[in-house]
C-alpha cells in the first residue's frame, strides 16, 4: 500500500473480488422476501417461461415490466430445476447467479481506487465488499441492483481506466449503460450524467460509439419482448403514464421530499454524518461520482413513493467515495504506522459495516423467511393437488416459483367457504392467527415465526386427493378483481 508494500494491484484486486464473493455466496444461501416485488416481477414470470403456471400481478396485466430479465433468470432458474426439479435450487442457483454479477460493483469501485494508489484500492474494494447493503442487494431479483451492476461497469471503463477511454471502450460502455436503463429506467439520469463527464464534446469518438452501445441495448430489449408477443418499449411508456403519469405509484404511500434523508438516518444511524463527510472528502478525487449520487438522490426526492432500495445507486457511490475519501486520511499517517492505521481503518468499516446490519436494518435479513419456507413445504409432496390461501392479506402471498406445482391455487376468505370446498385443496396457508378457523380434516404441519407483514407462515394438510368445485377462486382472478 506504500512504495515499497509487497503486494500488488492484481493482489489487492483480486483479493476484493474473493472477499465478496464469499460473503455474497453466504448471503445467497436463505431465501427470504425482502421486497415482493422481487417474486410478483422477477421470479414468478421467469417460472413462468420455464414450468408454465404463474402468478400475475397488475405489472404484467398493465404491461409495465420488460421482460428482459425474467427472460434471463429464466436461465440459471432453469438449469437449477432440471438439477434438482423436488427442490429450491432453482432459487438459489438465481441468487447466486445475481450474486456473481454484483462482483461488477466491487471490482469498478477496486479499479477507482487503484487508478489513485494502492492504498486507496484496497479501501474501496474492502468497503465495496464487506459493506452490509451492497451484501444485502447482491442476491436480489430486483431491478436496483440488478441495473446497478452494468452501471458500475461502464464507470469502471470510462472512470477508472488509467488510460483515457477510446471509441470502443465508449461502445462497450454505451451497451452496458443502456441495459442499466433498460432494467431501472429511473437510473435515466444519472446515467446522463455519467455521459455528459466522460463524452463531454467528443462526438466522433465518444458520443457516436456510446450511442451506438446504448441502442444495441435497445434493440436487445425489443427482442426479449417481441418473442414474449409484447410490443417493443411499451412497458417504459406505460410505466411512466401509469406510475408517474397516473401516480398510480402513490397507492403504495407517499413520503416528502426529505423522505430518503430519514431513510439513510434511520439505517446508517450514527454513522450517517462521517460517511456523507468522508464521502465529500472522496468526492474531490471523483466530483463526477458525487453528481451521480446527487442526482439520482434527487431525482427520486420528487418523486411521493419511496422506498430505499430505489436509491440504492446513490448508497453505492456515497459508500465508495467515502472509502476513497478515508483513505485520503490515511495518506496522512506517517508512513511507518500506515499499515496499521490502515489495518485499523478497515476494522472500523467493517465493525461499523456489521453494527448497521444487525442495528434498524436487521429485520430485512429474515424477512418473510417464513412465507417463503411455508410455501416450500406446501409444495414439497409431490402428490400434493391444490393449495389455498385462507385469509391472506390484500397484497400477493403466493407464488409458483416457491411452490412448484401446477395445481391451482385458491382464495379463502372464511370459515364457511373453507368448510364448502375441503375436497378441492389438500393444503392450506394462513397466519397463526387463523390456523384454528379451518376444518378439523386439516393438521397442522408446520408454523413459522410470523414475519414483519401478516404474510401467511402456516401450513396445514389433509389426507386424500383433490376435487375441484364451482365457486373457488383462483389467485390470479383475486388479484385482478382486487387491483393488484
Amino acid at each position: 500500500m506504500t512504495r515499497g508494500a509487497a503486494i500488488s494491484e492484481r493482489q489487492i484486486f483480486w483479493g476484493a473480488i474473493l472477499l465478496a464473493a464469499m460473503l455474497r455466496a453466504a448471503a445467497s444461501i436463505p431465501f427470504t422476501v425482502g421486497w415482493f416485488d422481487e417474486i410478483w416481477q422477477y421470479l414468478e414470470p421467469a417460472w413462468h417461461l420455464v414450468e408454465g403456471p404463474w402468478v400475475q400481478t397488475w405489472d404484467y396485466r398493465s404491461g409495465i415490466r420488460s421482460w428482459l430479465i425474467p427472460e434471463l433468470l429464466a436461465l440459471p432458474m432453469g438449469a437449477g430445476h432440471a438439477l434438482a426439479p423436488e427442490t429450491t435450487f432453482h432459487l438459489t442457483l438465481v441468487r447466486l447467479t445475481l450474486a456473481a454479477l454484483s462482483l461488477v460493483v466491487v471490482g469498478a469501485a477496486t479499479a477507482l481506487g487503484l487508478k489513485l494508489s494502492r492504498l486507496h484500492g484496497a479501501m474501496a474494494g474492502f468497503v465495496a465488499a464487506i459493506w452490509f447493503e451492497l451484501i444485502f442487494f447482491a442476491p436480489r431479483a430486483l431491478a436496483e441492483p440488478i441495473g446497478l451492476a452494468p452501471l458500475m461497469g461502464a464507470v469502471w471503463l470510462l472512470v477508472a481506466r488509467r488510460p483515457p477511454p477510446g471509441p470502443r471502450q465508449f461502445a462497450v460502455a454505451g451497451l452496458l449503460m443502456g441495459l442499466s436503463f433498460v432494467a431501472r429506467i429511473h437510473y435515466a439520469p444519472a446515467l446522463l450524467v455519467l455521459a455528459i463527464f466522460t463524452a463531454k464534446r467528443d462526438g466522433r469518438s465518444a458520443w457516436t460509439p456510446l450511442i451506438a452501445g446504448g441502442l444495441v441495448a435497445l434493440g436487445i430489449d425489443a427482442a426479449a419482448n417481441l418473442a414474449m408477443g409484447a410490443v417493443p418499449f411499451q412497458w417504459a411508456v406505460e410505466s411512466v403514464r401509469i406510475n408517474i403519469v397516473e401516480n398510480r405509484a402513490a397507492a403504495y404511500g407517499t413520503s416528502p421530499v426529505t423522505g430518503y434523508l430519514g431513510l439513510f438516518g434511520l439505517y446508517w444511524h450514527v454513522a450517517l454524518v462521517p460517511l456523507v463527510l468522508l464521502a465529500w472528502l472522496g468526492a474531490k478525487r471523483y466530483p463526477l461520482l458525487f453528481w451521480m449520487a446527487a442526482v439520482h438522490l434527487l431525482f427520486h426526492s420528487l418523486i411521493g413513493h419511496k422506498e430505499y432500495r430505489f436509491v440504492l445507486l446513490t448508497a453505492a457511490l456515497l459508500v465508495i467515495l467515502a472509502a476513497i475519501g478515508t483513505a485520503d486520511l490515511l495518506r496522512r499517517v506517517p508512513r511507518r504506522r500506515l499499515m496499521i492505521a490502515a489495518a485499523g481503518a478497515m476494522a472500523m468499516w467493517a465493525g461499523g459495516s456489521a453494527a448497521l446490519a444487525a442495528a434498524n436494518f436487521r429485520p430485512n435479513w429474515s424477512m418473510e423467511a417464513g412465507l417463503a419456507d411455508a410455501l416450500e413445504r406446501a409444495g414439497r409432496p409431490a402428490k400434493t393437488c391444490g393449495l389455498a390461501l385462507y385469509r391472506p392479506r390484500g397484497t400477493v402471498a403466493g407464488s409458483y416459483a416457491l411452490y412448484r406445482r401446477a395445481t391451482p391455487i385458491y382464495v379463502l376468505t372464511s370459515p364457511a367457504e373453507a368448510a364448502r370446498h375441503t375436497a378441492a385443496f389438500d393444503v392450506v396457508l394462513t397466519g397463526p392467527k387463523h390456523k384454528d378457523e379451518l376444518p378439523a380434516a386439516y393438521r397442522l404441519e408446520a408454523c413459522a415465526p410470523p414475519g414483519v407483514t401478516d404474510a401467511p407462515s402456516c401450513v396445514l394438510r389433509r389426507v386424500g386427493g383433490c376435487t375441484p368445485g364451482p365457486g373457488l377462486r383462483e389467485l390470479n382472478d383475486w388479484l385482478a378483481a382486487a387491483g393488484n
